[in-house]
C-alpha cells in the first residue's frame, strides 16, 4: 500500500471532526478502526467526476426535449435523433462515474478549529464527534498502514488530503484549469462549509462491500477527545459517559465547549 497526501501543507486548521451517531462512536470503540464507505454509496452522486463528464452532464442534460424556442431549421426526427444520443451519453456517463466510484474508499472528516452548530444540528440529541489534531491523526493513519489487513489491506494507494470545491456551472470553458490529480477530492461548492478532510484508498479491483475498516493501535495508545452533543441534558451525558468509560478509561466523554453559550439563559449562577 502506498502513501501519499494532497494539499495537506495547507491546512490551517488544528483539528480534524469526525460527527458520528453512537451506535458509529461505538463501532470505533470496539474496533478501534475507523470506515471508509465505498464512494458510489455517498449520498452526493457526482463523486470523483472528471471536468470533461461534468461538462457532458451539463450540456446534454439540458437537452432532453425540444425547446419550446426551437429552431425551424432543425426538423422533428433530428431532435428526435439529437434527444437519443444525449439520453444514451448520460446512461454511459452514470455507468462510467459508478465504475469509478467502486474503486475508492473514504472516510471524511471536518477540518476546524472549533466545533460546528450545523454538524450538531444534522445528527440532533444522537450525536457525538471524534476530534483529533489533524497533524497527529495524518501520521496515525501513515504509520497504521502495516497494521491492515484481510480486504483492507488489498488498498494500493492511500492518500490523505483536503476537499477542493469546484462550481460545476462555470468549468464548460474552464475544463484545464479545473483538473485536479485525485477526483475523489472534487466536491461541488455547494458543499463548500464542509472544509472537508478526506482518507482516501484506491483499489484496482472491484470489492462486494459496501465499506472496509481501516484499523488503527489500541485505544490507550491514541490521542483523541469524544465530545458529547451540547444540547445533550445532565442526565444524559451523565449516562452515556458511563457507557463509554466502559471501552477506554482514558477517553472520557467531554462536555462541548459550545454547551455553555446554548445554556447561559437558564444556569443559575
Amino acid at each position: 500500500m502506498k502513501w501519499d497526501t494532497y494539499h495537506t501543507k495547507e491546512i490551517k486548521e488544528k483539528y480534524v471532526y469526525r460527527y458520528l451517531t453512537i451506535e458509529k462512536l461505538v463501532d470505533f470503540l470496539e474496533t478501534n478502526s475507523i470506515y471508509l464507505a465505498r464512494l458510489d454509496k455517498f449520498e452526493d452522486n457526482l463523486e470523483n467526476i472528471e471536468p470533461y463528464d461534468i461538462n457532458e452532464l451539463k450540456v446534454r442534460s439540458e437537452t432532453l426535449s425540444k425547446p419550446d424556442d426551437a429552431n425551424p431549421e432543425i426538423s422533428d426526427s433530428q431532435w428526435d435523433e439529437m434527444i437519443r444520443n444525449n439520453i444514451l451519453a448520460l446512461r454511459h456517463l452514470q455507468k462510467s462515474l459508478d465504475q469509478k466510484q467502486k474503486h475508492r474508499f473514504v472516510s471524511c472528516w471536518i477540518l476546524n478549529d472549533v466545533e460546528s452548530f450545523a454538524m450538531w444540528d444534522i445528527y440532533g440529541k444522537s450525536g457525538f464527534v471524534l476530534r483529533f489534531e489533524q497533524e497527529y491523526f495524518q501520521k496515525l493513519i501513515k504509520e497504521s498502514i502495516k497494521l491492515q489487513k484481510d480486504q483492507t489491506a488489498k488498498i494500493d494507494l492511500l492518500i490523505a488530503g483536503t476537499v477542493q470545491y469546484q462550481n460545476y456551472d462555470k468549468m464548460l470553458f474552464k475544463e484545464k484549469e479545473s483538473l485536479l490529480k485525485f477526483s475523489a477530492f472534487r466536491k461541488h461548492i455547494a458543499f463548500k462549509h464542509e472544509t472537508e478532510y478526506r482518507i482516501v484508498g484506491f483499489m484496482k479491483e472491484i470489492l462486494d462491500l459496501s465499506g472496509l475498516k481501516f484499523i488503527l493501535p489500541e485505544l490507550k495508545d491514541l490521542k483523541f477527545d469524544i465530545i458529547a452533543n451540547p444540547r445533550l441534558d445532565s442526565f444524559q451525558f451523565a449516562k452515556y459517559k458511563s457507557m463509554i468509560s466502559k471501552y477506554s478509561e482514558n477517553h472520557p466523554l467531554k462536555e462541548s465547549e459550545l454547551k455553555r453559550w446554548l445554556d447561559f439563559r437558564n444556569t443559575t449562577y
